[in-house]
């Protein structure tokens, strides 16, 4: 669980950088490592503005050949966390406003977080150089030219066909 103590904030604009791990931002550490996030905080009276760039390495496994492969990925975020009665308004510059009561102590980043990587990862996975590499297309053994074997399903149909030809 990613969270920020903002009982000690004072108004203006605070800085903080965090390195987590992939689990305490809920994430597969088998996927994801190196996770770094940069937070900017605007705080305001009765509200804070929350804008991320996260960062992380993802050990991927690339479409066209199969091979894993690592890529960093990086997402941006901006929310914001205000008086209960901002939540839903539309029209802001930030992508999502959630409540903040007088009585908060910390703010919760981990689901921002976790969405932000997942959402930062390519939906077509290709590793570096697999594009030039050349992928076989037939697999199985080759049949040799006037060799071909027949599947075992169709052998009696091979046997009627050979059958048909040697009474003509």
């Amino acid at each position: 669980m990613l969270t920020v103590d903002i009982s000690s904030l004072s108004p203006g604009i605070h800085h903080r950088e965090f390195t987590p791990s992939a689990t305490e931002v809920e994430l597969d550490p088998t996927t994801f490592e190196n996770v770094s996030i940069e937070a900017e905080l605007q705080y305001h009276r009765d509200r804070i503005l929350v804008k991320l760039e996260v960062s992380a390495t993802a050990h991927l496994t690339c479409d066209r050949t199969l091979e894993p492969y690592e890529q960093p990925v990086t997402g941006r975020y901006g929310l914001l966390f205000g008086p209960p009665e901002m939540v839903g308004t539309e029209g802001e510059e930030f992508e999502e406003v959630r409540p903040l009561t007088p009585s908060d102590q910390e703010i919760d980043l981990t689901d921002v977080v976790r969405d932000t990587l997942l959402l930062a990862l390519p939906q077509r996975r290709v590793a570096p150089g697999a594009e030039e590499k050349s992928i076989d297309r037939e697999f199985g053994p080759s049949d040799e030219e006037g060799n071909e074997s027949v599947d075992p399903r169709w052998s009696k149909l091979q046997q009627l066909k050979d059958d048909d030809s040697s009474s003509e």
